[in-house]
């Protein structure tokens, strides 16, 4: 991955692997999310979620990921869907 992170979520859509979230270098919980893309042997970021955290839970259907609440400032109530627009 392009960025350290800690206690974030991770799953599989379109043939590429994708983390959100979790703890990096600082206190604060990233928003960031990454792909990695098999063809190409690399990591790259796609849109971030919009609620930065950590401590997440996931889900995971064939065309979307679900992060699901966490851990923000303090609880978090937010469900965000990630979605690829590409495919491998």
């Amino acid at each position: 991955m392009r960025e350290k992170r800690a206690d974030f979520v991770a799953g599989c859509l379109g043939g590429r692997v994708i983390a959100a979230g979790g703890l990096g270098n600082e206190p604060t919980p990233l928003g960031t999310v990454e792909s990695y893309n098999p063809v190409k042997r690399r990591w790259e970021y796609v849109a971030p979620m919009p609620t930065a955290r950590s401590s997440s839970a996931l889900l995971q259907t064939t065309s979307m990921l679900f992060v699901i609440g966490g851990v923000a400032q303090g609880p978090s109530n937010a469900v965000e869907a990630l979605r690829l627009q590409e495919t491998v």
